[in-house]
């Protein structure tokens, strides 16, 4: 039985189009704040939650629904479906990691691509490749300031 895994997270845009991404204990790699889609919620309303848990931002700004991607999941999912958003935070927003989160920073735009889903995993070739196919959408909300 296939069973997906729903999540939602966002791009987070702060000072000079820096970028928000966080380590997570669990995977040591550096991604974008999501996580799961809980009863109830609309996928806007998840991403926004997660993005204030993982990272402690609250005022967030929409801009832009970034679509969904799928890749291979974990524990007891074949797969997990990921709906991103991008949001924009008021100047000088401090980031403040949660328990689950071992390091949050504002990473510059033009290093993002890089650093997404460092050390290199399988799971995260699909995250680089969803990158790449919203990179213009984001460059052009970091130039629209």
């Amino acid at each position: 039985m296939e069973m997906t895994e729903k999540t939602a997270g966002g791009i987070v845009l702060g000072d000079g189009g820096s970028i928000a991404m966080v380590k997570s204990k669990n995977s040591q790699s550096w991604l974008f704040p999501k996580g799961r889609v809980e009863s109830g919620e609309t996928d806007e309303e998840a991403a926004l939650r997660e993005i204030k848990e993982e990272c402690g931002l609250d005022k967030l700004e929409y801009i832009d629904d970034l679509g969904t991607f799928t890749r291979s999941a974990v524990g007891n999912f074949n797969e997990k479906s990921v709906h991103m958003f991008l949001f924009a935070v008021p100047a000088h927003s401090i980031l403040i990691p949660s328990l689950e989160i071992e390091e949050v920073r504002w990473v510059p735009f033009r290093e993002t691509a890089e650093l997404l889903g460092t050390p290199h995993t399988e799971w995260f070739i699909k995250d680089r490749a969803w990158f790449a196919s919203v990179f213009d959408r984001v460059r052009e909300a970091i130039q629209r300031d």
